[in-house]
């Protein structure tokens, strides 16, 4: 009798197991994943001027996957081409639009008034202007 019991432990133990896995994986999904989504800006911005040959590519990739709901696969375009020069506006742009898209305000707050900065810096009132314009859309789609 005793190991028709410990059978029977052993099924529950797997169906709660089992039950337990589904519901921290759909958690994660939705955290990390798609469920952690809302589009506050569904188009990549577009550089104020020419860009240099290194990042050129890189930046036409992050506007792509952008276009194509790659949140995560335009960050990482946009992060390669501030890692090659930190200076680049749209760039910073673009990364804190996608972050306001996958919630992460903290961080679009930051890229967003690192982008600013950068316009400033470079005498582009229309660039400031429209961060603060996506700075107030990020505010009120939070509201």
């Amino acid at each position: 009798m005793g190991g028709v019991e410990t059978g029977n432990l052993l099924t529950w133990v797997g169906a709660i197991a089992l039950i337990g896995g589904f519901g921290l994986a759909v958690m994660v999904w939705a955290y990390a994943g798609a469920g952690s989504r809302q589009v506050v800006f569904a188009d990549a911005v577009e550089p104020a001027s020419a860009l240099a040959d290194g990042v050129v590519e890189p930046f036409a990739e992050g506007c792509e996957a952008y276009r194509q709901g790659k949140f995560e696969r335009a960050i990482a375009a946009f992060s390669r081409v501030l890692q090659a020069d930190a200076n680049i506006a749209a760039a910073h742009h673009n990364l804190g639009r996608l972050q306001a898209n996958l919630q992460k305000d903290n961080e679009a707050v930051r890229s967003l008034v690192r982008a600013g900065e950068l316009y400033l810096e470079a005498g582009n009132g229309a660039g400031y202007e429209a961060i603060k314009a996506d700075l107030a859309k990020l505010k009120q789609s939070r509201d």
